[in-house]
């Protein structure tokens, strides 16, 4: 038997090195060529993922591109039609919050006289969206088309205004409601100051400069017991964050119009009212619940004094706005930078009637043929104030605004319009909805 040293050692010493240096060298060489096929398998295998997340993101953007609710050769000629004036030495006008309230009745107003208008709104949920689609259906109806997006997306804005040289911008976009602010104050923030801001920037780097004619509020004048409310006024103390960040957006614009020579008009709104209004006002809730059989919350002041307002119907309301873009001057600025002070204005739009909150729903009674049930409280400290009453003497002398609807008159056409868009069984006592 071959001892340990044999097995270990073998006799030929010279030839076991050789066989076994071309052993290692084939195992090297097999090795070698193994370690580079697997490593030209994985640079293939990250080629190849590379390219799938590259084609990936090619789809991503195609499909956003596709799908985006702007953007494209189509949406740009939908744009350039909408804002073409049909009238000699007519507007081309962006109104935003164009399937609001206000907006849509201004827009329809623009449109009938021959201006271009062009739409933009986000529909948001602050109430139901299903009747500012229907707005802008209307508005649709007579060649306006509405963009679906947000004044605080700059991009959108720039394109708009590249796609378009707009004449005039009509701002009403905003967050309403007073009370809303206690619930949702980051959404008045966000719309009222940051959105306006936004808007402005886009107005001051356009070619040409806009003139620019925005919705400010009557809510400024706060805590003012001084009557009528005069554009003269005090205007710092606001009652409501949505007063606040309304008499910052006053701020703001003089700003803009100071540095970039932006012109800009203000408009405070006393409570408007008539067909199509927004459901979250008293007049257009108080029909709801009146027709329902439901208790309506009647507020009073202190010492038992009734809450008055200015109730400014939305004809009248329109009128004021047109008068203020057809007297707007030309915005001074151009590349950003101004060249000469522009023209800044703020006006009062009201009625200039007030009326106590149980006459109104006296006169809903009577067109409504329905008794009301009332349950009247104390005014809660929700941001409210017991009375509104505007001056529109400078407004009356300035943009030939002259308001020609009382409460009686309005809310009979409100009512009319209320009963055909939601449908009225008297016998049955309820609303039929249609679709």
């Amino acid at each position: 038997m071959r001892n340990l040293e044999d097995e270990l050692f073998p006799s030929t010493p010279g030839k076991v090195k050789i066989e076994r240096a071309h052993a290692i060298s084939r195992q090297f060489h097999r090795c070698f060529a193994s370690t580079s096929t697997m490593f030209l398998w994985a640079l293939f295998l990250i080629a190849l993922t590379a390219s799938y997340l590259s084609f990936q993101s090619f789809v991503d953007t195609s499909s956003k591109y596709f799908h985006a609710s702007w953007g494209g050769m189509h949406w740009e000629r939908q744009i350039r039609n909408s804002a073409q004036p049909r009238r000699q030495n007519g507007y081309s006008v962006l109104v935003t919050g164009a399937s609001g309230f206000v907006g849509s009745h201004v827009s329809l107003a623009l449109r009938r006289r021959g201006d271009g208008v062009v739409g933009l709104d986000n529909f948001n949920s602050y109430y139901d969206p299903s009747l500012k689609k229907a707005r802008k259906a209307l508005l649709s109806s007579h060649s306006i088309f509405i963009v679906e997006g947000d004044i605080n997306d700059s991009r959108l804005l720039a394109k708009l205004f590249d796609v378009v040289p707009f004449t005039h911008v009509l701002h009403l976009a905003a967050q309403a409601g007073v009370r809303y602010a206690i619930e949702n104050p980051a959404s008045y923030v966000h719309s009222n100051i940051a959105g306006l801001v936004t808007l402005l920037e886009a107005c001051k780097s356009a070619d040409p400069q806009p003139s620019i004619v925005w919705a400010s509020s009557s809510s400024v004048y706060g805590l003012n017991d001084k009557v009528p409310f005069s554009e003269l006024d005090r205007t710092d103390q606001p009652a409501s964050l949505y007063a606040a960040t309304k008499k910052a957006g006053e701020e703001i614009t003089h700003t803009y119009n100071h540095i970039y020579g932006l012109s800009i008009t203000g408009l405070r709104f006393f409570t408007v009212y008539g067909p199509w209004g927004r459901p979250d006002m008293a007049y257009f809730s108080f029909t709801r619940n009146i027709l329902q059989g439901k208790p309506i919350t009647v507020y009073r002041g202190k010492d038992h004094v009734d809450l008055a307002r200015d109730f400014t119907y939305i004809d009248d309301i329109v009128k004021g706005c047109l008068g203020a873009l057809d007297t707007a001057e030309k915005s001074t600025g151009t590349g950003g930078k101004k060249r000469k002070p522009a023209q800044y204005r703020i006006y009062n739009l009201g009625n200039t009637s007030p009326v106590t909150v149980p006459n109104l729903v006296a006169i809903l009674e009577r067109h409504l043929k329905v008794k009301a049930k009332k349950n009247v409280v104390e005014m809660p400290g929700n941001g409210d104030v017991p009375f509104t009453h505007a001056n529109i003497s400078l407004a009356r002398a300035e943009l030939g605004y002259k308001p020609t609807t009382n409460l009686e008159t309005g809310l009979k056409k409100f009512v009319k319009w209320y009963l055909s868009y939601y449908g009225y069984n008297p016998r049955g006592g309820h609303l039929v909805f249609f679709p």
